[in-house]
């Protein structure tokens, strides 16, 4: 079952120079939820119920170099960890959140020295 937990909207796309429409709904999908639960399952275990919070209010957002996903990062200061939910759209146009996972502090200051993230808060 595919449920919507968020929408690309005006601000990411100007951050990061996309050419798509606001508003695209973000969906995750059953299918998805079993990807992160397998691929990494203890941060779905800390995170997962917050994939809606971290599309809303991210720290950060990117576009990823290589696969072109757009990643909501965000920074959890209690825990000084750094999640990130990657969306990629479908080639019928539909966005899926594909991913849930910490990503290191070096690899966060990595995407902002080389300009694929920019700051949304």
């Amino acid at each position: 079952m595919n449920r919507e937990i968020g929408k690309l909207n005006f601000k990411v796309i100007k951050l990061l120079n996309l050419d798509f429409k606001e508003e695209i709904p973000i969906i995750l999908g059953d299918t998805n939820v079993e990807h992160m639960k397998r691929q990494h399952p203890e941060d779905y275990e800390k995170y997962g119920q917050d994939i809606n919070e971290i599309i809303k209010n991210p720290t950060y957002v990117a576009k990823n170099p290589n696969q072109g996903s757009i990643e909501y990062i965000k920074e959890y200061k209690i825990d000084n960890e750094f999640v990130l939910v990657a969306v990629r759209i479908t080639n019928n146009g539909k966005m899926f959140a594909r991913t849930l996972f910490k990503m290191t502090e070096r690899k966060k200051n990595i995407y902002l020295n080389k300009g694929y993230a920019k700051k949304y808060m």
